[in-house]
């Protein structure tokens, strides 16, 4: 597969994953609260019944997984320490709801994402508070989804059930690996007797819109040979989704990725290099296919009965920081510590400290970190990135039509750039559009970063 590629190709190891453009290292500081008041504003009063998404995000986990690169705040067993970052998230949501109140505002909240952190980790009466208070600004009985990521160490079927009562229609387990030594490599213990317990036909009825794996590629002491088990095992245990990520390696933000492995703090071993970790996705996409999963662009699998495979096919699919979704949304209101927003044409996001997040919210104002407002470039190559990403292929046409340019002036170093992809037969121009080969697929990435106009300022990880 990598045989015969062009060494400076290979070399762009570290391109980013794309799920927002620009990256949000790019995204000033000088953006707060007003531009986030504005920005709702602005799209709400324009758009009314656009279709949005609520992201919450969970403070603290109970455990340490070394791979992790999501801002989990500490480890704590500590139920007082979540309910006061409940009580600061509800803050939040007041928040929101005295601006929709006040200028008599009605968000069409469509869906609700549960990340962290771990939800799971609340107790009932935790969790059922805070669907309480999110229905304060969403109707949670009309929602077309509603979703959790599960972690499998502390959930249990009584646990699933009680997440279908309170209006879960979707989860998403964190598998990473099913092999023991790679879970011992990354501190996540989680003997695969616990994720088959959680399983079966009584759950999948409880979960309408599906079931979703998250595995990791990239972990320590991963091999052909276990990622190939941990596939079959997939495939055995039949989940609707398979997100496949590579890790990604941010030591100098998530400090303890230092210690995956052995458990002490240096440079992790047994990680497999760049060529290694190409072989890992081959063997597991071809297990997966195999199988009967559709790949639903750069390294998410679906089963065809899944909305998103469906989406794919009608070009309805879309990518984002939660990964591939059925494109049933357009923006998204994060909240929480480190959240998100897309809000039209703007990118937010929220404190990643707690006492500034605290602050803030004690002031009246929305907790914002960082910003970004696209301009029209930004657009334009955002929709390249995401549609090659997703797609595998763009048509010049479709670009040239939506925002009135001439794709091959407009993009004409790119498209000169792009000619070592060409010659190695990862992409064909022709008949006035780019795609990507099967052998290209796993350079979908790389592909992306040529029309990335800031990777010549991008910061160094």
């Amino acid at each position: 597969m990598l045989k015969n590629v062009n060494p400076n190709i290979l070399q762009i190891t570290n391109a980013f994953m794309y799920t927002e453009y620009p990256h949000k290292s790019f995204w000033s500081t000088d953006m707060g609260s007003e531009d986030c008041h504005s920005a709702l504003l602005e799209l709400l009063t324009d758009e009314p019944n656009v279709p949005l998404l609520l992201y919450v995000h969970i403070l603290y986990c109970t455990k340490l997984c070394w791979f992790c690169n999501c801002h989990i705040g500490e480890i704590t067993q500590s139920q007082d320490k979540r309910k006061d970052y409940l009580e600061l998230l509800y803050s939040e949501i007041r928040l929101f709801k005295k601006l929709f109140d006040k200028h008599s505002l009605a968000p069409n909240f469509t869906e609700i994402h549960l990340g962290g952190g771990s939800p799971t980790d609340l107790s009932m009466n935790d969790f059922s508070r805070l669907v309480e208070n999110l229905s304060s600004i969403v109707d949670i009985k009309n929602l077309s989804e509603f979703s959790i990521e599960i972690d499998p160490r502390h959930s249990s079927r009584e646990m699933l059930r009680f997440y279908h009562n309170q209006g879960i229609n979707r989860i998403s387990f964190g598998i990473q690996d099913f092999d023991p030594g790679v879970q011992k490599a990354i501190n996540r213990i989680q003997p695969i007797e616990l994720v088959e317990k959680l399983m079966g036909p009584e759950i999948s009825d409880l979960f309408p819109n599906g079931i979703n794996f998250d595995i990791i590629c990239g972990l320590p002491h991963q091999t052909t040979e276990t990622i190939k088990r941990t596939m079959d095992e997939c495939v055995r245990l039949s989940p609707d989704r398979i997100c496949f990520n590579y890790l990604h390696q941010a030591p100098e933000f998530s400090k303890h990725q230092r210690l995956m492995s052995d458990g002490k703090f240096g440079r992790p071993d047994h990680l497999p290099d760049y060529y290694e970790r190409k072989k890992l996705f081959t063997i597991a996409m071809e297990t997966l296919i195999k199988a009967g999963y559709i790949r639903t662009g750069y390294d998410h699998f679906a089963k065809p009965t899944d909305a998103v495979a469906k989406a794919m096919a009608e070009g309805k699919m879309q990518w984002n920081a939660l990964g591939v979704t059925a494109g049933r949304y357009t923006s998204i209101i994060g909240v929480g510590i480190q959240s998100f927003s897309t809000i039209g044409n703007y990118y937010f996001q929220n404190f990643y400290d707690l006492k500034k997040y605290r602050e803030s919210l004690r002031q009246g104002q929305f907790p914002i970190f960082r910003g970004h407002r696209q301009n029209q470039d930004d657009l334009i190559r955002r929709d390249v990135i995401q549609t090659l990403r997703s797609f595998f292929s763009i048509d010049f046409r479709c670009i040239d039509e939506k925002y009135a340019i001439n794709f091959e002036e407009y993009f004409d170093p790119e498209l000169v750039a792009l000619d070592d992809y060409v010659r190695d037969g990862l992409i064909e121009i022709k008949d006035r559009s780019i795609i990507i080969t099967e052998k290209g697929h796993q350079f979908a990435n790389t592909v992306c970063y040529v029309f990335d106009k800031y990777k010549k300022n991008r910061p160094k990880f």
